[in-house]
């Protein structure tokens, strides 16, 4: 059981707000529109409404779960669990996803602003540039840069979200009708597609024990979760009023296609100034997930957090330089997003059933 940290590197609970919030809104909104539509078409904004409301239930059971016992953190709770030897392949698996998860976001954001920016750019030194800056940020810094930098990334990048309703005026808001057409089965597919965008609530199993008052935890991380769920449902109703069915059928990244129609007098292609400033956005997620990953690290094989940073950042380059072309791009984010489906929508059900039989088992063979 790794041991809880002092209140020198503990964070208040509002800062959890952030932490999740930041933690969810990365590379995904950018393109997300398109995916659910092709699934659920005009009812997408349902399943993203549907996909917010499953992780507000499954928000509550991971505070729950955290609760049961002294084990404040998944490492230590998988350990108590499965045992030592299950519970550390349980503990690698998670740091395998976290480090497919962060890679994914680096491959995400360098194929996009490669594509629209810097063509030429090769993908690997786009990649060793995000990593030697995560590096970095994280070399010496810990968790509370982690929080701190979510927090100041928020109020810097929130005016994109108004900038997004710009296009509202050339809505057709006919597009959004019939509603409720989508099939459960269209509607099911529609909210595993919007699980990607919808991911890293899952990092409550990791922050937990860094949060001074946990009696609020579970507060500020449904806000965090709310907060997530509004801005993709509604750049999601947007993208539906604003393109055809056919136009968005085809166009990838939505919401930079969207910025095009923002006018600014002494900006001549606004979505060029979205893209660097994307970097902001995406900067909280690449930090809490390759801190996750040495908090990992340590558990499993207690080496100092500064030296797993090392290793885990040269896994990474080594795992995104494999991965050169668009489409195997893709079908590695969508991977993830299917590895992270199960792991963060599904498993924290069967955790928290474990937890409570063998707290149970432990109590009546007292």
């Amino acid at each position: 059981m790794m041991k809880t940290p002092n209140e020198r590197l503990s964070i208040n609970a509002y800062l959890v707000f952030f932490l999740v919030h930041t933690a969810q809104i990365g590379l995904g909104i950018v393109g997300v529109q398109r995916v659910i539509f092709v699934e659920a078409r005009q009812d997408a904004w349902i399943a993203v409404l549907l996909s917010g409301l499953w992780i507000h239930l499954v928000v509550f059971v991971i505070c729950q779960t955290l609760k049961q016992t002294e084990h404040d953190n998944i490492f230590s709770l998988h350990t108590f669990v499965y045992g030592r030897v299950f519970g550390w392949i349980a503990n690698a698996l998670v740091i395998a996803y976290f480090l497919m998860a962060y890679t994914s976001i680096l491959l995400g954001y360098v194929e996009m602003a490669t594509t629209w920016m810097y063509p030429d750019f090769p993908l690997w030194g786009a990649a060793l540039i995000l990593i030697v800056l995560t590096v970095y940020a994280l070399y010496g810094g810990g968790f509370r840069l982690v929080a701190g930098v979510s927090f100041l990334t928020f109020f810097m990048t929130i005016w994109i979200a108004i900038a997004a309703f710009q296009p509202l005026k050339y809505a057709e808001w006919i597009h959004l009708l019939p509603i409720l057409e989508a099939t459960p089965k269209q509607m099911a597919n529609g909210v595993l597609k919007t699980a990607y965008t919808m991911l890293g609530f899952e990092v409550l199993y990791i922050i937990y024990p860094f949060v001074k008052e946990k009696e609020r935890v579970h507060r500020y991380a449904q806000l965090g979760v709310l907060l997530t769920t509004f801005l993709v449902a509604t750049v999601t109703v947007i993208a539906i009023a604003f393109f055809s069915p056919k136009q968005l059928d085809v166009t990838i990244w939505a919401s930079l296609s969207m910025f095009k129609v923002v006018k600014c007098p002494f900006i001549e292609r606004f979505e060029y100034v979205i893209i660097p400033l994307w970097l902001l956005v995406i900067l909280p997620n690449l930090l809490m997930f390759m801190w996750a990953m040495t908090r990992g690290g340590k558990a499993l094989f207690h080496i100092k957090q500064k030296y797993m940073l090392f290793v885990f950042a040269f896994l990474s380059f080594i795992v995104a330089i494999l991965f050169q072309q668009r489409a195997t791009i893709n079908e590695f984010i969508d991977q993830v997003g299917w590895y992270g489906f199960w792991l963060s929508f599904v498993y924290p059900f069967i955790l928290y059933v474990f937890v409570r039989i063998k707290k149970w088992a432990k109590g009546s063979a007292k």
